[in-house]
């Protein structure tokens, strides 16, 4: 099978990260208005911020080596390594900047954490369109939007569960690794048996 995998919030805890960077910022570019919602999923919603606070606040975030920094989900790099070894194409689908600079951080940060992988796709932002055009069977990512894209491409989709889709129920909604192989393996085993 082919499987296309996002990296921010689906292997790698990249929120978190941002979450406790945008504090720091909050509290010193942003006189410290605090939070509106911890469980929002975009900055305007959880902070009392505006639009140029968060343009403000990515530039930066990423103008060091950000994205090296966060840590992986637990379980994903065994779990897409199984997958792997198993004979799998495994396609990571990022929407980060497609830029040497990402590509090379990217690249090493999925080496530093073991995980195994066929092709690197950075700028993906019709996630529908790239899975169609790499024949993506079953697509995993944090965000409903390009789970939509997606399964409009009539690709499998997992919603990987985190805290700001939980309250999801239109996905097939799955957070830990283990039990998303577990799914995967389930829909490769009855499409055996078809």
């Amino acid at each position: 099978m082919r499987i296309g995998i996002d990296i921010d919030d689906t292997i790698s805890n990249t929120n978190d990260k941002l979450v406790e960077e945008a504090v720091k910022y909050d509290k010193q570019y942003v006189k410290g208005r605090g939070f509106k919602n911890k469980d929002a999923y975009s900055f305007m919603e959880m902070f009392y911020w505006t639009v140029i606070d968060v343009d403000s606040f990515y530039k930066i975030a990423h103008k060091g080596n950000f994205y090296s920094t966060v840590e992986p989900i637990p379980n994903a790099a065994e779990c897409i390594t199984k997958l792997y070894e198993q004979g799998d194409e495994i396609i990571f689908i990022t929407k980060r900047k497609n830029t040497i600079k990402n590509r090379h951080i990217t690249k090493k940060w999925l080496k530093k954490y073991g995980f195994k992988y066929h092709k690197l796709i950075l700028g993906g932002d019709k996630k529908g369109q790239i899975c169609e055009d790499n024949d993506i069977d079953i697509f995993v990512d944090n965000d409903k939007y390009n789970i939509i894209d997606a399964e409009e491409s009539n690709v499998k989709c997992i919603l990987r569960g985190t805290k700001y889709n939980k309250k999801e129920k239109s996905f097939t909604r799955i957070e830990d690794w283990p039990d998303i192989y577990n799914y995967i393996e389930e829909v490769r085993n009855s499409g055996k048996n078809s």
